[in-house]
């Protein structure tokens, strides 16, 4: 079969965050009233490694609803800054990691690739069905809607409101009722191997790694440095299938 869509990850695929890390540390120095020194500032715990690490597949998979994604990203502040505030309480340092989940939930604090729109048009022009599945709250549809990304999509899954996160196939199964297409029509889009590449593709999906800065080892599935680079792959299975 050729491909009739293309479904994107959300977070460091469609759009990456504005704030650099000081500002990260300043927003959270602010809500615990404290200054944080030079020497803690640095760079923070990789998500995916962090709770995959403690909690398997479910590590991510626990963003199912708006309060669950409110824990995960408290508990990661809080994990974050247990050398920076050691006199701080841990609830004080849960409540500035739920302050930093309000404060990423203004549209403002998110922007796209430059690549993005573009790539976005490309593949409309050509027929194809376009939607985001990822692990979000339900503040990703105001985030997308605000830069201009929802209007070149067909629809738009988060977890948080589906109920199931990936690396589980229920999400991507969802999304490729809401396409209307078949799972072996559909490129899938990500920067995660273990939620983006595994999930989509035990969902029967073909998966696609974009890696902008060229960092990701030799994997069993294409690889991307923009997204304007995806329809080449799209062109590539069209051939395999003639």
């Amino acid at each position: 079969m050729t491909i009739r869509a293309i479904s994107y990850d959300a977070g460091h695929t469609l759009v990456r965050p504005r704030p650099g890390v000081e500002e990260l540390w300043d927003f959270l120095a602010h809500q615990l009233g404290i200054d944080i020194e030079a020497q803690h500032r640095g760079a923070f715990p990789d998500v995916a490694t962090f709770f995959y690490s403690r909690l398997g597949e479910d590590g991510l998979g626990a963003y199912t609803s708006d309060a669950a994604a409110r824990t995960f990203w408290s508990e990661y502040y809080a994990y974050a800054l247990r050398d920076a505030a050691p006199g701080a309480a841990r609830a004080q340092l849960l409540s500035a990691g739920s302050a930093m989940f309000d404060w990423y939930n203004d549209p403002a604090q998110w922007y796209p690739f430059p690549e993005v729109l573009d790539a976005l048009r490309a593949a409309r022009a050509r027929g194809l069905v376009q939607g985001v599945v990822s692990d979000w709250g339900t503040d990703l549809l105001p985030i997308l809607h605000a830069h201009e990304i929802t209007r070149l999509m067909d629809f738009v899954v988060a977890s948080a409101v589906v109920g199931a996160s990936k690396p589980h196939r229920e999400i991507f199964l969802y999304a490729l009722s809401r396409a209307d297409v078949a799972a072996d029509e559909t490129v899938y889009v990500g920067d995660s191997y273990l939620a983006d590449v595994l999930g989509s593709r035990a969902a029967g999906m073909h998966p696609v790694l974009i890696d902008r800065e060229g960092a990701a080892p030799a994997i069993d599935a294409p690889v991307v440095r923009a997204l304007t680079d995806v329809l080449t792959v799209v062109d590539a299975i069209d051939a395999r299938a003639v």
